[in-house]
């Protein structure tokens, strides 16, 4: 039998709850649910689900996990894994501008492969870009107090490369995988994008 402060703690127990409960739902701190949610708005429950799965990723990468139920798309031919790679690939250089093409195309409306990927490529550089504003702005904030925005400031154009360089990895590592004709998951990412309508 699972021990009650067990399922409590497990921020992936609690995540799976939240998704399991209708609308105007809330979860008390021992887990059931109640009324309590009609009002919160639409920006609160999208916050609210962006905090689990981050929460939930968070524990997947600790685990080491880089992808989520990955499987071989039987239907992906060689033209949808090379778009695919280059919807991840192409981050790099210019962000947003090949997803968005691969979107925008007819051709790709029959390509259910390239779709679901250009999504992922365009939400993982999304979350890069606000992260890296975020800091920006952060700094910008902190310069308020002298010592301590010049310690925020520093901090941050010290962090700055090491972030690149795993945006690098990840967008590389990830293309490969699409290359390799895997429809995958990121941990997180992607059960936010299905919990929003962003792919199926």
């Amino acid at each position: 039998m699972e021990d009650k402060n067990t399922t409590q703690n497990n921020p992936e127990t609690n995540a799976e709850q939240r998704q399991t409960q209708t609308p105007g739902q809330t979860t008390a701190g021992d887990g059931t649910t109640g009324a309590g949610d009609e009002f919160r708005t639409p920006f609160e429950q999208v916050m609210d689900t962006a905090r689990d799965q981050a929460t939930a990723a968070a524990g997947a990468l600790r685990r080491g996990e880089f992808v989520q139920d990955a499987s071989i798309d039987p239907a992906a031919s060689s033209d949808d894994r090379l778009i695919a790679l280059l919807a991840y690939i192409s981050q790099i250089f210019v962000p947003a501008i090949m997803p968005v093409i691969i979107l925008l195309s007819e051709s790709s409306k029959k390509r259910p492969f390239q779709r679901y990927h250009a999504v992922q490529a365009l939400a993982l550089s999304a979350v890069f870009v606000v992260a890296g504003v975020a800091a920006v702005m952060g700094t910008v904030v902190a310069q308020i107090v002298p010592f301590v925005g010049g310690m925020f400031a520093l901090a941050v154009a010290c962090l700055s490369p090491v972030a690149f360089l795993m945006y690098v990895i990840a967008m590389l590592y990830y293309g490969y995988q699409s290359y390799q004709g895997k429809r995958f998951a990121i941990p997180g990412l992607t059960s936010f994008l299905r919990d929003q309508g962003g792919i199926a």
